[in-house]
Parts: C-alpha cells; structure tokens; sequence
C-alpha cells in the first residue's frame, strides 16, 4: 500500500535518519517523491533523490536525470552521492552530466561514485577533469579515482 505525502515527508524527515528509512519507498511512491523534490526545504528534496535512487524503475531515473539541473547543489550533490544506487547503464549519463557541473561539491561526489561498472565515456570525463579542471582538489582527486580504477 502505498504512503501518503505526510507519511513520506514524515518518514524523509528524520532528524538523525535510521537505517531503512527508504525500507518500504517503492514504485507507488515515485509522484510523491517526485513531489517532495519541489521541496522548499533542500534537505527534504535531497532525501527524496535518495529515496527515488533506490526504486528500481524506469520513472525514477527519469526524475533523477532532471534532477541533474536542479538549481539547488545540495539536491545536486545527493544525486552525486546516490548514483551507486542505479544500475551502471542508469547512472552513466547522470554522471556525465555531473561531472561537469559548475559546483565543486557536486564535482567531487560525482568522481566519488564512479566505478569500474561505470561506461569508458565516464572514464573519460574523469581524464578531462584530471587535467583541465579549474580545482587542484578536483584534479588530485580525480587523478586517485582513475588510479583506483586501474
């Protein structure tokens, strides 16, 4: 059965997060969660990447993709952060689009989630980063990543 938006919201909103709080968010709650993405609270609409990262289903990566461009880079960098979640296939083009983002925060936990699973187009982006990005940090971090990957 599905949640209602306040057992949701309610559920996301947990001070200090329990583990399995995205136990029990499913296919049914995709439009609430797509909802609450529209938060006016980043941190509501942060937990509610997560929770959609979670959902095996089409719908939700296609919310998680338009995510992508959220104007906010807290809701950015939690889907950084989430994409080991998804399928490689899913999260290679999220990823690419990430790893240029403008927010340095964003940058960081997009390298972060790439893996050996990750397409050799993301490895790529990581190459590039390596040399032209404007941070040292980034650039030393992505130079350990690729080694990593190696």
């Amino acid at each position: 059965m599905a949640m209602t938006r306040e057992q949701l919201r309610s559920r996301l909103s947990a001070i200090e997060p329990e583990e399995g709080i995205y136990d029990q968010i499913g296919p049914d709650e995709i439009p609430l969660l797509e909802e609450l993405l529209h938060d006016n609270e980043p941190w509501v609409a942060s937990r509610a990447v997560f929770a959609l990262s979670t959902v095996s289903d089409a719908r939700a990566v296609a919310i998680l993709l338009r995510s992508s461009s959220d104007p906010r880079p807290e809701v950015r960098v939690a889907l950084a952060a989430s994409l080991p979640n998804l399928n490689p296939e899913d999260a290679n083009g999220i990823l690419s689009i990430l790893l240029d983002d403008s927010a340095l925060g964003v940058r960081k936990f997009a390298i972060q989630s790439v893996s050996k699973v990750h397409n050799p187009a993301v490895r790529l982006k990581l190459q590039t980063l390596e040399t032209t990005d404007p941070e040292p940090a980034i650039r030393d971090f992505a130079k350990s990543k690729l080694r990593e990957l190696r």
